[in-house]
């Protein structure tokens, strides 16, 4: 199993602030935005060689995790080529689970495991669940 890329995603209060922040401050680039149209819940920028997302607090619950805590501000975004066979390896290592891989409306597969300190690591891949 491959893992492709990690791609840190911070839940903020107010996704358009945060991004004009990372666009207009830091010459962020933005690559994708969810809804495509509108408000946004989701953003995704790429600064200098780095992919950084921001996601809306409030969408938390809808990914099946509780509410994010001083604790978990942020989760890891780590792409591989299976988010099945990854979650299923992580599991066979001992890595908690917290969301086992489901079909997540961005059209990719999505699961969610921590690290030992318990941060959040998605692991998500384009196949389907």
């Amino acid at each position: 199993m491959a893992f492709l890329s990690v791609m840190p995603n911070l839940y903020v209060s107010d996704v358009e602030r945060a991004a004009g922040f990372y666009r207009e401050l830091l010459g962020g680039t933005e690559i994708f935005r969810l809804p495509a149209e509108g408000p946004a819940k989701h953003v995704e920028l790429r600064v200098g060689a780095v992919m950084i997302a921001l996601s809306a607090a409030t969408e938390v619950a809808e990914q099946g995790l509780p509410t994010p805590t001083p604790g978990h501000p942020l989760e890891l975004v780590v792409w591989c080529d299976s988010a099945q066979e990854a979650i299923e390896g992580l599991r066979a290592a001992g890595v908690p689970i917290l969301v086992e891989p489901y079909s997540h409306v961005s059209g990719t597969s999505r699961g969610y495991v921590t690290d030992p300190d318990g941060n959040w690591i998605a692991v998500v891949s384009k196949t389907t669940a």
